[in-house]
């Protein structure tokens, strides 16, 4: 069996990636960073507009890079087998808006329906916290929705620790919420 990988974004993955959007059913993928190419226009059904979101993502990287208005820099890993794109990581690298520090937290991640269950959401995590040392982070918050028990058993075999679960009807507008959320810090 192939080993799986976590590396940079990549746009020889546009296939892959695209069926797995088609699994997820949403124009969103959880920890993939997709409203940026919202931001800007770009069309990630199409080669060119894939490639551009692909290029953002790994310049938002890299050491002093400047993120669009609104945005944090960070750095965004994929998971990927064989040239299966399964999922994706992305480490904000400071919480530079109310957003962040409320809700989304340090990292993102998700893994594609079909891949779900391998411990790929594990691996993508602890790849984020590696680079979140490496950039001399010494806690990180990461949070998820109330309901998401997987993502809640993820973070704590990571070394999470609960701050609190926020109820839904104390999420500040306007990021308004449909669920309560938990908030997990991780020391690093």
């Amino acid at each position: 069996m192939t080993s799986i990988e976590l590396c940079p974004p990549t746009a020889a993955l546009h296939d892959s990636w695209l069926a797995s959007w088609d699994e997820w059913g949403t124009p969103d993928q959880d920890g993939a960073s997709v409203f940026f190419a919202s931001k800007f226009g770009w069309d990630l059904r199409t080669p060119q507009g894939f490639a551009q979101w692909v290029q953002l993502l790994n310049e938002m990287g890299e050491p002093g890079a400047v993120p669009p208005v609104g945005f944090a820099a960070q750095s965004t890993l994929w998971l990927e087998r064989g040239g299966e794109y399964l999922g994706a990581v992305s480490l904000r690298h400071a919480l530079v808006n109310d957003f962040l520090q409320e809700i989304g937290g340090h990292i993102g991640y998700g893994i594609r329906p079909a891949a779900r269950g391998q411990g790929l959401a594990k691996l993508a995590l602890a790849g984020a916290l590696e680079q979140a040392r490496a950039l001399g982070l010494r806690r990180v918050l990461v949070t998820c929705n109330g309901s998401n028990i997987a993502s809640a058993k993820t973070i704590e075999a990571c070394g999470g620790e609960i701050e609190r679960i926020v109820p839904r009807e104390e999420i500040a507008e306007p990021f308004g919420a449909v669920e309560d959320l938990r908030r997990y810090w991780i020391s690093l």
